[in-house]
């Protein structure tokens, strides 16, 4: 089988809602995402068994996001203070039907610098049921 095309990151896209029940919209400036879905592991390893032995619980949706700051776009903030959470959607490369999305909650902070353009770091975990490409 030949390998499919990769994706450059550059095309990604992030969508957010500034409430839990919110309609997500594109946020700007967005130049980094991470997601991070590490499953619980258990261990159930027994007398007698050759290896340890595990089963799998339950993924721990957590990740990060940076964005250069803008006057005209206040969502990553408002979001943040969200009191039920918001929705989150992230597209790896547009105009692809893949896409991570579920609610979560926010947390950001705002940075700069006189050799740096003004930024913001985010955080996120998830806070329910996510929609996870096939296969991931």
């Amino acid at each position: 089988m030949a390998n499919p095309p990769a994706h450059h990151g550059n095309t990604g896209l992030l969508y957010m809602s500034t409430s839990r029940a919110g309609a997500m919209q594109p946020v700007a400036l967005i130049s980094e995402w991470s997601l991070d879905m590490t499953r619980d592991m258990v261990e159930t390893t027994a007398l007698g068994d050759t290896n340890k032995a595990y089963v799998a619980g339950l993924k721990d949706l957590k990740g990060s996001l940076s964005a250069f700051w803008t006057a005209t776009d206040d969502t990553l903030f408002a979001a943040s203070e969200s009191i039920d959470g918001i929705q989150l959607g992230i597209y790896p490369a547009a105009g692809s039907p893949t896409f991570f999305a579920g609610p979560a909650w926010l947390s950001v902070s705002v940075k700069g610098g006189v050799s740096s353009a003004v930024s913001i770091d985010g955080t996120f975990t998830g806070n329910g049921a996510w929609t996870i490409p096939t296969g991931v």
